[in-house]
């Protein structure tokens, strides 16, 4: 009985993580950052041709696309709430905490440094993207 509790748990847990990405396949558009240091926040919501789109594919590769610049990446949904990106050889490039996704919206969460030595600091950047339609895709090229 509990093999088969075990199982069904390991089962759903597995299940998630791909449904984490497969949500995640397609391109996004950057919509807006925020960002909170000790308690202030300011939000960036002008949209100009400095902002990336990001384009995850079910290889586990990411194209951040910048004008006719593009970097790639790789990429891993850890757990249900955890998203990697990888260089080329496997090593750890940035992590980011998935606060949503579905299928319209991607919210993800950046803890950053301190900018000061010291205690009680708290720092980090939330950023907001929606998802880019196939026939949208072309028409913003």
């Amino acid at each position: 009985m509990k093999r088969v509790i075990a199982c069904i748990i390991l089962v759903s847990l597995l299940t998630q993580c791909v449904s984490k990405e497969t949500k995640l396949q397609g391109t996004w558009r950057t919509d807006s950052i925020s960002t909170f240091v000790n308690g202030f926040t300011h939000t960036n919501n002008s949209q100009d041709e400095h902002w990336s789109h990001f384009e995850y594919n079910s290889k586990g590769e990411i194209f951040e696309r910048r004008k006719a610049e593009f970097r790639k990446y790789n990429y891993k949904v850890l757990s249900s709430d955890s998203l990697v990106y990888l260089d080329s050889a496997g090593s750890f490039l940035t992590g980011y905490k998935i606060l949503k996704l579905n299928d319209k919206q991607l919210v993800l969460k950046k803890i950053q440094k301190p900018y000061l030595p010291g205690k009680n600091q708290t720092l980090y950047e939330t950023r907001f993207f929606s998802k880019i339609l196939p026939d949208h895709i072309s028409a913003s090229k």
